[in-house]
């Protein structure tokens, strides 16, 4: 009797991972009331950041949508489109170098002088608008690019040209449309390119907001920085709808190496669309290297590379912007600096910038409703989407939209002190059950050992 208590204990233990009850909204680690404003028929909901922080499935496949009775209701899964898959852009538009003019000295013929702003007093050049330049004065660190016949507006500036390698070089710009009065065209970014194969390199400049060009003249300038040759010039078109706004996390406390490279156990699998790496501390340039991977016992692969920096003065300061990881999932980040450069001492702020995805689902009478997200080895219950499109006359994009309540999560489980590095808390409770199951079977083999002796009885 005791044997078979025995062994039906070890079968229970090591058949409990592949017998589990259905879910109902606690078993996650995320769950919130939903407000769907007594609306009936499809409703839509974006996932929050917290909640898409907290998915263990890279295909979204642990998010369930209950009734007000904790009963499952029907969903499917949505991502927002894109602006555009591949942004337009202008043809190569014409780059002109200016040159400075002496005193008194005439300009070459079809030059054109042009007004630059230096100080409180202006500073006449000139530049070549047609045929071949003439070597006469000096170039200077500025170049005047022709936008007049750009008829729809851009959002972003692609520079090709020689530079400097291993430092980003800071352009500004300005617009006029007589060649006399400009006014200032904020950028974001810098231009680089470091050397070695893979090394990053950055040559789009992005502006605040969208710009038109017609029948004006954009003028680009780069002091203090030798070396500097802009060979073209390309505009990038901006999208008639803005992109959707990605949301962020702040990833947790990292844990260092000797070299000061740095390295997360991610709490989610969700796929990655950008990471977002930045500093506080001034002047600070580092090129860095992104790695990933699933398990302790893969090798790193390389997701992408970046450069952090926060140059110029107080106020001006430029910044680095996210880098695309192009939907990695991982559970293993690292980061880790390139190109001689060290990271101890410099704080690192790091986000991880996620795709939207929209939940729709059917509302009616048996509110209200939770939304749950986050929990491991849960099946795909998401029915595909023009299943429930099929129900309605109205675009995806046109459902009303229901409001997250009450949210409630489960705090993140420490790392245990004893548990190895590299080893996740899922792969640990697998093993801690596979290790209670062989030493509960040993203990049902042993049992039933001594009670074959004792039913033999002594020698004869």
């Amino acid at each position: 009797m005791k044997h078979s208590f025995a062994l039906g204990v070890a079968l229970l233990v090591s058949q409990a991972p592949l017998h589990a009850a259905d879910p109902g909204p606690r078993d996650f680690q995320w769950h919130a009331t939903l407000d769907t404003d007594g609306r009936s028929g499809l409703v839509r909901v974006p996932l929050p950041a917290d909640a898409l922080g907290r998915l263990q499935s890279g295909a979204t496949a642990d998010v369930r949508v209950f009734d007000g009775a904790g009963k499952p209701v029907p969903f499917a899964i949505t991502t927002p489109p894109p602006a555009a898959s591949a942004p337009r852009t202008t043809p190569g538009l014409p780059v002109l170098p200016l040159h400075s003019t002496e005193p008194g000295q005439a300009l070459p013929t079809g030059a054109v002088q042009v007004k630059v702003d230096s100080g409180s007093a202006g500073q006449s050049v000139w530049v070549q608008l047609g045929g071949t330049t003439t070597a006469s004065g000096r170039r200077l660190p500025a170049a005047l690019v022709d936008t007049r016949a750009l008829k729809e507006p851009i959002a972003a500036l692609r520079v090709q040209g020689t530079l400097p390698p291993n430092a980003p070089v800071r352009l500004r710009a300005s617009s006029s449309a007589d060649l006399e009065h400009w006014t200032p065209v904020p950028l974001q970014g810098r231009i680089y390119r470091f050397e070695g194969n893979g090394a990053p390199a950055n040559d789009r400049l992005e502006l605040r907001e969208p710009l038109r060009l017609q029948d004006r003249y954009l003028r680009l300038d780069w002091a203090g920085q030798e070396g500097v040759v802009i060979h073209s010039v390309t505009g990038v078109i901006a999208a008639t709808t803005p992109p959707p706004e990605r949301p962020a996390v702040t990833l947790p406390a990292p844990r260092s190496d000797a070299t000061g490279a740095l390295e997360w156990e991610l709490p989610f699998r969700t796929r990655i669309a950008q990471l977002d790496i930045g500093t506080a501390s001034a002047n600070t340039l580092l090129p860095l290297r992104i790695l990933g991977r699933n398990q302790v016992s893969e090798p790193w692969r390389a997701l992408g590379q970046t450069v952090v920096y926060r140059l110029g003065p107080a106020g001006e300061e430029s910044v680095n912007k996210p880098v695309p990881l192009y939907s990695a999932s991982v559970r293993w980040l690292r980061v880790e600096a390139t190109h001689g450069t060290r990271m101890l001492g410099v704080p690192l702020a790091v986000r991880a910038l996620f795709d939207p995805v929209e939940v729709v689902f059917v509302a009616g009478e048996r509110g209200p409703y939770q939304l749950a997200a986050g929990r491991e080895a849960t099946l795909e219950a998401a029915l595909p989407l023009a299943m429930l499109a099929a129900t309605t006359t109205s675009r995806i994009a046109d459902l009303p939209v229901a409001r997250v309540r009450e949210a409630r999560s489960v705090p993140q489980a420490a790392r245990p002190d004893w548990m190895p590095h590299g080893l996740d808390t899922r792969t640990a409770g697998l093993w801690a059950v596979l290790t209670l199951g062989v030493l509960l079977l040993g203990a049902v083999a042993f049992s039933l050992l001594r009670q074959l002796k004792r039913d033999a009885g002594p020698p004869a």
